[in-house]
């Protein structure tokens, strides 16, 4: 799982069109709201209570969902009204030349959380959710009423106590000041004295482990997970690594913001991080690589996205940050520059499987909600941060986020204010680079035009279309077996280079190492299973037979897809477009013979792999034993979207892999 912010973007998108419509009230300062929670999980209930004072002089604008039922509302004792808009209940109050006080309750019944539901599913789910085995009540949803002005949210601070069974515990972002038993209660008490973007609401009957490690300012932190009982064995375990990926990151940053961060567990399969926590589905923890992949990512979401929060408009920049300073810098500190250019490549078969209509700009990405949608907010905007780290140098570009971090942080920030921090790091121009990476479209496409090898050297012409993107090529020059990289500057449409050449031939290669933020030319790198699903003019074929193992097949690639395919007849041969076969093993074998097609290779209860048709298109083939098999894949299969194939056994992987992808080099000779 990755830190999945979409709800609160998608939430803040739905209060900043009301705002929009409706007459603004001048920005306020950070209001403070006092919230007292009575929490009744199994019966599915919550009852609530909030105080807001208000100075003289200061107005204020209250929004809480419609579906809550508010049962008293008064201003100074006296009685208030809201008014419904937009799916959301209005309370709006005017400045006053004196101090005021407002007292709202209200009370939400909600449904408990659909264990069955799918990771997808919970991307946009705003609903709270109450029952004994979770409860979820994001502050996106407005479960409590937040404040606004003219522009969108506020930032805000609070203070929030919660009352629930003792065999219960709650959790929301901030200090935890206090937990307390009592009479079969549980009282705890939090306190987020930092302009937050909200109170989000959890609880569950968890058991807590806690550690204490020193932060790099001296302070102590405490580490801690809230683990449903079946997991709470592995609590020590996640202690372990959260110390450790916690002190790296503010080797490189500087301190934690917050006293606190949990690891809690979820009843359904959740992947969201808010301020000092990251709530993760029980089954997702049980994963043995999440420690490593998914929990330094969620660490790192404090300083970007939690510490440094997402201007209300121009695009979610924290998750492609994320990705670029968690995933991609363990993968280099782990696994060294092949485990790094791998995972290059592995983000651009993805972007290059996307069609134009489906390349949108970084600035207006809000959060995940697809698969396409991840590869342009998280791979698409990482590799914008590894060309911007090639290109200034590490040094500049290492001290420009640490000015973004220390400048901006507990305030919202866009990515003209991460420009102006490089500008300022490097004392150079990005507003080109910015325009063209962050509010354009697409991706480059350059390429080696003319190589021309003569007595006074090696001279290279470079292309791409326009709109010309400001590259930095990395051109791989081989000679006698030895290479050499020359960074070739084409910020235009063309670029000619002349080379030193010291031997009769020489062989070229444009970017074999996958820095730039390009498109993969045809053939340049073995398929995987992505560059099919994510084409959004995919075509489907069922193989007739087994009318159970089509039904399978069907519900497979509504879990997988993002769109409906075109339904295409088995009897068509494969072409230039991507396309989905999904059939029984006979069905598949006797498929790829009938079209001249590579035959299955491989054997499990159900084998999926990728393979490029003659005529250029990918194809996505899934060939299952019969359909218990494939309705046990179903669940997990669409996670291996970045195999060349993969093979499953009672729904789990039991194998997988990628075909390694070899540099095309052009050889050049003196005539």
């Amino acid at each position: 799982m990755r830190r999945l912010p979409g709800w609160r973007a998608l939430a803040g998108q739905l209060a900043v069109g009301l705002c929009a419509a409706l007459p603004g009230l001048p920005a306020l300062a950070a209001p403070q709201l006092d919230l007292t929670v009575r929490l009744e999980p199994a019966q599915g209930n919550l009852s609530a209570q909030a105080l807001i004072a208000l100075p003289a002089h200061e107005a204020i604008d209250l929004r809480i969902d419609a579906r809550h039922r508010i049962t008293s509302m008064q201003l100074d004792g006296g009685a208030l009204r809201a008014s419904t808009e937009g799916g959301l209940q209005r309370i709006r109050i005017a400045a006053s030349s004196q101090p005021r006080r407002l007292e709202l309750r209200w009370a939400i019944r909600a449904d408990a959380p659909d264990a069955a539901a799918s990771h997808r599913d919970t991307l946009t789910a705003f609903a709270p959710q109450i029952g004994e085995a979770g409860s979820f009540l994001p502050a996106g949803g407005a479960w409590y009423p937040l404040p606004f002005d003219g522009a969108g949210p506020l930032l805000h601070r609070y203070r929030l106590t919660v009352d629930l069974p003792a065999a219960q515990h709650a959790l929301a972002p901030g200090d935890r000041l206090s937990d307390t038993v009592r009479d079969g209660r549980r009282t705890v008490r939090f306190d987020m004295t930092h302009d937050s973007e909200g109170a989000d609401l959890m609880a569950g009957p968890w058991v807590e482990a806690e550690r204490s490690v020193r932060s790099i300012d001296g302070r102590r932190l405490t580490l801690a997970t809230l683990f449903h009982p079946d997991i709470a064995d592995q609590a020590a375990g996640y202690l372990d690594v959260a110390a450790s990926h916690l002190a790296r990151i503010e080797q490189t940053l500087g301190a934690y913001p917050y006293s606190r961060f949990t690891i809690a567990s979820s009843p359904t399969p959740t992947g969201f991080g808010m301020a000092s926590l990251t709530y993760l589905g029980i089954d997702v923890l049980r994963l043995p690589f999440i420690r490593h992949t998914s929990l330094p990512h969620e660490i790192l979401h404090n300083w970007w996205g939690n510490g440094v929060y997402l201007a209300l408009a121009g695009g979610n920049w924290s998750e492609g940050l994320t990705t670029f300073m968690a995933d991609y810098a363990l993968r280099e500190a782990k696994e060294g520059d092949d485990g790094a250019r791998a995972m290059r490549l592995d983000w651009l078969r993805g972007l290059s499987a996307l069609s134009p209509a489906a390349q949108g700009s970084l600035s207006s990405f809000g959060g995940r909600t697809h698969d396409a949608s991840q590869s342009i907010g998280y791979h698409k905007a990482a590799l914008v941060f590894v060309m911007l780290r090639d290109t200034l140098g590490a040094t500049a570009f290492d001290s420009a986020l640490r000015d973004f971090w220390q400048m901006h942080r507990h305030r919202r920030a866009g990515w003209q204010d991460i420009r102006a921090a490089f500008e300022r790091a490097s004392g150079r121009d990005l507003g080109r680079h910015f325009a063209l990476w962050v509010d354009g479209s697409g991706l480059a496409a350059p390429v080696i035009s003319e190589a021309v090898a003569g007595p006074g050297g090696l001279t290279v012409t470079l292309q791409q279309p326009a709109p010309p993107y400001p590259l930095e090529v990395p051109l791989h020059v081989r000679v006698a077996g030895a290479t050499r990289v020359e960074q070739v500057a084409l910020h235009a449409a063309q670029a000619r280079v002349t080379l030193p050449l010291t031997a009769d031939c020489a062989e070229l290669a444009l970017d074999p190492d996958f820095r730039l933020a390009r498109r993969l030319a045809p053939g340049e790198a073995p398929p995987v299973l992505r560059e099919a699903t994510l084409d959004d003019a995919l075509g489907l074929t069922v193989l007739p037979g087994d009318e159970r193992l089509s039904a399978a097949a069907r519900t497979l690639t509504k879990k997988w897809l993002d769109r409906a395919p075109t339904v295409i007849d088995a009897a068509q041969p494969p072409g230039r477009a991507s396309r989905m076969v999904i059939g029984s093993f006979a069905g598949i074998d006797g498929w790829l013979a009938r079209h001249h097609l590579p035959a299955r290779d491989r054997d499990g209860e159900v084998v999926a792999w990728a393979l490029r048709a003659p005529a250029g298109g990918t194809l996505a083939l899934v060939a299952a034993r019969d359909a218990v098999a494939l309705e046990k894949a179903t669940r997990a299969l669409p996670h291996y979207g970045q195999q060349g194939w993969v093979t499953l056994t009672g729904g789990r992987a039991a194998s997988r892999g990628q075909w390694p992808a070899a540099t095309a080099w052009t050889t050049v000779c003196v005539r």
